[in-house]
């Protein structure tokens, strides 16, 4: 595929927010199923949310295709009119994660540091002086991997993944042929997988690494840029999109295992198979309040690890918590976004329904 074809006009795509909103609540369904019952010892009574939500590492895959496939789509429409300018790109994606990054790490922090001595179960071992430097550094994902990081930061592990891929993408969008430079992203990962003994630290590490998942929603943005036509010749159809909601329910209901290199890429092309379909008009499922929810999304992930340690620490128990963590997630994620998200990057009034002209640019990465 070579990217002298002419693309088809990068447009909002109606449909993409409720994949947002869909897998930050699976990480908070998930989060709560695995944490809390280990952490305060109480029944959160799992239900039917725990068998209509992916697993967390499931939600994390979904979230990293959908980054990469709006990234690169706004990258390659930006590429139509001028030259990619990497420094450009890096200043609005250091304007969209880093301010509410750290502030949610610094008062995260303050937290753990205050209460760690009477809440010994939750960071044990773990509660450490690397943690915490390696994921100012947005490289969590590395204490991570060495099983020596507290709960309450875990999470951040997949943001510094992104940075990873933030820094590459514009180069990659800039070279002369974009699905083979994706594809030496991809096969970089695999062949160190490959090289490194399995138990080996480095193994471990790179076994997060998954930079892979979003140049393959990068190559999905390049397919339908480049060859609409034929996406929607194969991959769109109504048979097509039968199996499609048939694999997907099963990926739902299945209890995927994390960290399965032929599993993240069977979910991954899902994924990138159901952006796809959204983006050609199907299983389009979106208002105002989930457009709303959409602009939120990011805090809501960043909030939800302390929120789920506020419950707990309450002694909630039942099918309350859920609500309870997630509300608590999305108070704290609202006001991130009006008073540092939505200022830092120039925006002048929430956009609650977004106009149909481009791809609105608060929906880039998380």
């Amino acid at each position: 595929m070579h990217v002298s074809l002419k693309a088809s006009t990068t447009r909002y795509i109606p449909g993409l927010h409720t994949l947002r909103v869909y897998a930050a609540l699976s990480v908070v369904v998930g989060h709560v199923h695995e944490f809390i019952p280990g952490w305060f010892l109480i029944d959160v009574n799992t239900g039917i949310l725990r068998n209509l939500t992916l697993t967390g590492g499931g939600a994390v895959l979904l979230f990293y295709v959908l980054s990469g496939f709006l990234l690169t789509s706004i990258l390659l429409s930006d590429k139509q009119r001028q030259p990619i300018k990497p420094l450009r790109f890096y200043e609005r994606r250091l304007r969209r994660l880093v301010p509410a990054y750290y502030l949610v790490l610094a008062v995260t922090a303050g937290v753990s540091i205050a209460t760690a001595p009477d809440y010994g179960i939750v960071f044990g071992r773990q509660f450490n002086a690397l943690q915490y430097p390696a994921t100012a550094l947005f490289a969590a994902f590395i204490p991570l991997a060495l099983n020596s990081v507290s709960g309450m930061i875990s999470h951040f592990w997949s943001l510094s993944v992104e940075v990873i891929f933030y820094g590459l993408l514009p180069w990659v969008v800039r070279a002369r042929f974009i699905p083979l430079t994706f594809g030496l992203v991809i096969g970089l990962r695999l062949l160190l997988l490959a090289l490194t003994p399995v138990e080996s630290p480095l193994h471990q590490i790179v076994l997060y690494l998954k930079v892979d998942a979003l140049a393959l929603g990068g190559l999905a943005a390049c397919l339908w840029h480049y060859r609409r036509a034929a996406v929607e010749r194969t991959l769109t159809t109504r048979p097509a999109r039968i199996g499609l909601l048939v694999v997907l329910g099963l990926l739902i209901v299945a209890e995927v295992p994390a960290h399965v290199v032929w599993m993240d890429y069977a979910m991954t092309l899902v994924f990138a198979w159901l952006i796809l379909n959204i983006s050609a008009g199907h299983f389009v499922i979106e208002n105002r309040f989930v457009r709303w929810l959409g602009n939120l999304t990011y805090g809501i992930y960043l909030w939800h690890m302390l929120a789920l340690f506020i419950v707990g620490a309450s002694g909630m128990a039942g099918v309350r918590v859920y609500p309870a963590v997630f509300g608590i997630a999305l108070a704290l994620a609202y006001v991130t976004y009006q008073l540092i998200e939505r200022p830092i990057l120039g925006e002048r009034r929430p956009q609650a329904a977004p106009p149909r002209r481009t791809l609105p640019r608060e929906m880039e990465g998380v």
